[in-house]
């Protein structure tokens, strides 16, 4: 098994082109208990209202894959995460600029899980979500 520190390295080496479209970044990983922190930010183009506000859509997926990259760095990059569902609260706009998301496991199963995860920026809450999510063991 490796260490909360080389899961965070992984992440940092290697990322996909969801992640990079929100510009995304795991800044922190504990396996012990279950939680990551992820960077995002918000450009203009993710924006509608003359800039003003970033469009649900891309709150949402801030919101999804900090869920999803907790649950591959806690079960060993060995599934891929497909969520099933999820239920997103938006709180405030969410304004162009950074924005940190924190993910945790509410539940863990053998190939269900349960995951909530809730979106900051300049230290107001924006929007929270809960999830669930199917493990599919890769191949």
């Amino acid at each position: 098994m490796k260490s909360d520190q080389e899961i965070l390295e992984m992440f940092k080496a290697n990322s996909a082109p969801c992640t990079d479209t929100l510009r995304a970044e795991v800044i922190k990983f504990s396996s012990n208990p279950p939680r990551i922190e992820m960077e995002f930010e918000a450009v203009y183009e993710f924006t509608h209202s003359d800039g003003q506000v970033v469009q649900g859509g891309f709150v949402t997926g801030m919101l999804d894959a900090p869920m999803a990259h907790l649950l591959m760095g806690l079960l060993d990059f060995q599934v891929i995460p497909m969520t099933l569902d999820i239920n997103v609260s938006f709180l405030s706009p969410a304004r162009q600029g950074k924005l940190v998301a924190v993910a945790e496991v509410l539940q863990l199963g053998k190939s269900t899980a349960f995951m909530t995860s809730k979106l900051h920026q300049e230290g107001n809450l924006v929007a929270s979500s809960t999830s669930t999510v199917r493990l599919v063991p890769t191949k």
